[in-house]
């Protein structure tokens, strides 16, 4: 169990990046990701995720490092 906070939010990212990317472009399913976490995840769990991708401590699934940056919340 680690003591980062982020570590549900990445795991949860991360397991939406698997169930999306089957038989996809690498493009739709960034656009896909983005959108699922934009639409049903609360602001603070979109904030906890772009923070653990700036802090780079937690093993993130490469289309969900990209797909972070589609969110509305994130920081341009």
């Amino acid at each position: 169990m680690s003591d980062n906070p982020s570590t549900n939010v990445v795991e949860m990212a991360n397991q939406i990046a698997i169930n999306l990317s089957h038989g996809k472009a690498q493009s739709q399913c960034v656009i896909d990701i983005a959108s699922h976490i934009q639409r049903f995840w609360a602001p603070s769990m979109r904030q906890q995720l772009i923070t653990a991708v700036a802090q780079g401590e937690l093993q993130i699934h490469d289309l969900v490092l990209i797909a972070v940056t589609q969110l509305t919340d994130y920081p341009k």
